[in-house]
Formats: structure tokens, C-alpha cells, sequence
């Protein structure tokens, strides 16, 4: 179900303390062949700049470190959450997971390893401090660099004790600390006393997000919503777990415009203390 063919549904959320979580790759900015090349979309940072000051809490949340994703989006006023749930921007203050800098090596070994087996022209190979991830989009085969890195992850050591997650044209690496990003919506829901929650993403890293806000909403009494920025290769536990698709950027760009609107119209959204 197209979301924006139900704004009366999403209309009847935007009441107490509401809270929007956005992720970033994918949702507010293209797909790009390198984590380098992502542009947030003018329309969208517009919209959250606005709904900044409307909503209880407006968040960037994402793969990418926190230090890369405030200069990609490049709003003061939004709360940024980076690795997955593993560091939390806000206030000016970077609050960091226990225990992921000791992993910092060992991601580093990871990504070595898998390099010496697979070093395929077209490669990005990001070290995001507490994460990682390899990108194989701009490769000429992306398919045959995938099944060529799944065979390197099945006999390099460097693996045995991290994690490893399989997106759209990338590979993730992470720690086993157990957080992610369903984690980080939890605590800020709390933090932020938030009445309702409504969460945007596109890839398999944004499901224990819905899947939190699922749960929350059958069991906490929360309010909420979330949606899937869908394409022909979106995996079906990402649409089944979604409450609704967006068809693009550009509908999630309209999408948050609708939302800017319906907050400047509905003094009942307004931030509270």
C-alpha cells in the first residue's frame, strides 16, 4: 500500500508528541555508485529543516557514521544516530555504545582479508570506525562480485566474531554487541516521551526498526507507522514488515513535505516541554 494514497490515516497520528525518524541512503538521498558520491535531496532537507521545529524529535538514523551522516545532511537541529544504533549525536553531544572501539581492529583485519581475495575494480571499501561495509554497485557484475565475496567470507579467520549482513549491492560488517537501529528507536521514544513514531527506510538494515515499532505499537501503546522506500528488489520481509511503500525519493519527498504542511496546520504537533 502506497503511503501517500493514505496521508488521512498518517493525518490522524500527528497529535501529542510525535516523533519522525528518517534513514538516509536510499530514503532522503539517491542510491549512489559510492557512499561518496549521496546527495541529500534539496526538497527533503528543506522539509525536515522545517519539521525540526514542529515536531518533538526529527532524526537522521543510518549505517553511516555519525561524524559522515551530520555532514551529509547538514542539519543542526536534527538528532543523528550512525553504525546502526552504535552512536548517537545530539546536543552537541556524541554518545558512543560500550565496548565498540575494541572491535576497531578487527574490522580493519576484515576488511583486509576480503580485499586480498576480492579486489574487483568498481569496489568501495568503507571503514565506518565501529562498522563497515563493502559496496560492489559500481562494479561491472555485482552479482558475480557477491557470490565471489560470500565464497572469501567462508574462509578468511578475520570473520569469526563480527558480524555480517547482505544489503542492496553491499556487504556489512558489524559488531556483536546486539545493537541496531531498533534499539536507538526504543531509547529515543523514551527519551523524547513520543506519543507516535513514524519511520522511513529502504534496506534490510532499517527492519529491526519496523519491527520495533511494531511491537511497541501492539504492546506500548505507541502510535506509529512505517514505510519501506520500495523497488523491484526490495526482499519481501522488508514489504511484509512495513506498513506501507514509497515509491522513491521523490515520494518521500513529497511525503515530508505533506508532513510540513500538516504540522504548521495542526497546532497540536507542536514541540512541548
Amino acid at each position: 500500500m502506497d503511503l501517500l494514497e493514505y496521508l488521512d490515516e498518517l493525518a490522524g497520528l500527528l497529535t501529542g508528541r510525535v516523533g519522525l525518524f528518517v534513514d538516509f541512503d536510499g530514503t532522503i538521498s539517491h542510491l549512489a555508485p559510492t557512499p561518496d558520491d549521496a546527495v541529500v535531496s534539496p526538497r527533503a532537507a528543506n522539509a525536515l529543516r522545517g519539521l525540526s521545529g514542529k515536531l518533538a524529535l526529527v532524526c537522521a538514523i543510518s549505517g553511516r557514521g555519525v561524524s559522515d551522516l551530520r555532514v551529509k545532511v547538514g542539519i543542526d537541529e536534527l538528532v543523528y544516530v550512525g553504525n546502526h544504533g552504535g552512536e548517537k549525536y545530539e546536543d552537541g553531544s556524541l554518545v558512543v555504545a560500550p565496548g565498540m572501539a575494541e572491535y576497531e581492529d578487527r574490522i580493519v583485519g576484515l576488511l583486509s582479508a576480503l580485499r586480498r581475495h576480492v579486489d574487483t575494480p568498481g569496489i568501495f571499501w568503507e571503514n565506518k570506525k565501529y562498522s563497515a561495509a563493502v559496496h560492489f554497485r559500481a562494479t561491472d557484475d555485482p552479482a558475480s562480485v557477491k557470490s565471489a565475496l560470500a565464497e572469501a567470507l567462508s574462509v578468511v579467520d578475520e570473520v569469526d566474531g563480527l558480524q555480517v549482513f547482505w544489503g542492496k549491492m553491499l556487504l556489512e560488517i558489524r559488531i556483536p554487541n546486539g545493537v541496531h537501529k531498533g534499539d536507538a528507536l526504543l531509547e529515543l521514544v523514551g527519551e523524547h516521551r513520543l506519543d507516535a513514531a513514524i519511520f522511513l527506510g529502504d534496506d534490510m538494515t532499517d527492519l529491526d526498526a519496523m519491527k520495533t515499532l511494531r511491537d511497541m505499537r501492539e504492546h506500548d501503546s505507541l502510535r506509529g507507522i512505517s514505510a519501506v522506500v520500495a523497488d523491484e528488489s526490495t526482499p519481501e520481509v522488508l514489504l511484509s514488515t512495513a506498513d506501507y511503500t514509497l515509491d522513491g525519493v521523490s515520494s518521500v519527498e513529497t511525503l515530508l513535505d505533506w508532513l510540513l504542511r500538516a504540522s504548521q496546520g495542526d497546532s497540536s504537533t507542536a514541540r512541548t516541554t
